[in-house]
């Protein structure tokens, strides 16, 4: 049985239990994510759980507004105070297991860039179609979903990274979005994807 890990206790104990801000790894990561949106700016981007905060960080730069949301309490503080002067909205999620309507996106059709980062796995099967369901109603006429994950498996995860962006590659697809970049790295993958047009 998938124990998923207390968040909030994890970043009680370290502010930063992944390295996301100092390790190599983790800001190549980050480089590649940027480098690989298709468009130069977003007026509305969500990082749905935003952990540190270095992911919505660096989507500020590209985006007019970020939302940015954790189900940990612990983790929105983190975030708030990490992107404190930049265009980044903090918020905590209405509720933990299965997102529903971020703040600031209260209709289907607003949001132009989704990055769903190091997140899917812990979401139980029925909570994952849920997200994707909720990504597809909110995203924009000309939106932008990128889904990357660490590849492997996490002892705590309900199935590897790897996993996860084929569900949601495959998922999105009969939605009617299409593959706009495929990075296949050897400890993580990414995929974006955007809106297939007629």
């Amino acid at each position: 049985m998938v124990e998923v890990p207390d968040f909030d206790a994890l970043y009680r104990s370290d502010p930063d239990p992944w390295q996301v801000g100092s390790s190599f790894y983790e800001q190549r990561k980050l480089g590649v994510v940027l480098a690989c949106l298709t468009r130069s700016v977003y007026p509305l981007a969500w990082d749905p759980a935003c952990g540190t905060g270095e992911l919505a960080a660096g989507l500020a730069g590209r985006c007019d507004l970020v939302l940015a949301t954790d189900a940990s309490p612990e983790a929105v503080q983190l975030t708030a105070t990490r992107c404190a002067d930049l265009a980044v909205t903090v918020a905590p999620l209405r509720q933990p297991s299965a997102p529903r309507w971020p703040p600031g996106v209260a209709g289907p059709g607003r949001l132009a860039l989704a990055v769903v980062a190091e997140f899917a796995y812990y979401l139980p099967a029925a909570d994952r179609s849920q997200f994707w369901v909720l990504l597809d109603a909110i995203a924009a006429p000309e939106g932008e979903i990128a889904v990357v994950h660490w590849r492997h498996q996490p002892h705590d995860g309900f199935l590897s990274g790897a996993d996860v962006n084929a569900e949601a590659v495959g998922w999105l697809t009969e939605a009617g979005w299409s593959a706009a970049v495929r990075h296949d790295d050897r400890d993580f993958v990414l995929d974006v994807l955007i809106r297939a047009t007629t």
